[in-house]
């Protein structure tokens, strides 16, 4: 039983050391505000999926059938929350961050998505009518969605953290006088 006891100690100390560290406390954090979206989302596609879908769920009944009209509302609830999971997981964490840095505002959360933004691609090339057409200024999906959430974390801390040091330099506060 001492073995067991010391096992559980151990572990326990590692648990303890791993949520205090700031970057997981602030994931952590993000993720916690997430679950709520993350639930609606995983419910709308489990209804979608197993009653609305017209060749798999209970819409494929004739009776149930007219179940499968209401799949659009469905898809439109997971593209709002499971497809922008991404988005949210990042300016949650910039606020969190900011937030153990000292930083009381949205700020560092607006700045995270914003940095992550700009380490996207914003062109995609696409065929149409046998040509390649190059379309501008869009996010494309495996941006926004949890595929590249691992990104997202990192381009938020990175940048969170840059903005942090760079606020703490009092070489580059601006200061007015009183009378402007």
């Amino acid at each position: 039983m001492a073995l067991q006891d010391k096992l559980i100690d151990s572990l326990g100390s590692f648990a303890t050391k791993f949520n205090s560290y700031r970057y997981i406390m602030a994931i952590k954090s993000a993720f916690i505000t997430l679950m709520p979206v993350i639930i609606v989302g995983a419910f709308s596609v489990l209804i979608s999926n197993m009653v609305l879908d017209p060749k798999n769920g209970l819409a494929s009944f004739q009776v149930l059938s007219f179940l499968a009209a209401l799949k659009p509302i469905t898809s439109a609830i997971n593209y709002a929350t499971l497809n922008f999971l991404n988005i949210g997981a990042v300016f949650l964490i910039g606020i969190e961050l900011g937030r153990i840095n000292g930083i009381k505002s949205l700020f560092p959360g607006l700045l995270a998505v914003i940095c992550f933004i700009c380490v996207t691609p914003t062109t995609v090339e696409m065929m149409v009518d046998g040509q390649m057409h190059e379309v501008k200024d869009v996010l494309l999906r495996q941006f926004s969605d949890t595929r590249s959430l691992f990104l997202g974390m990192f381009i938020a801390i990175l940048s969170v953290e840059i903005y942090c040091w760079l606020e703490g330099r009092k070489g580059l506060k601006i200061k007015m006088p009183d009378t402007v």
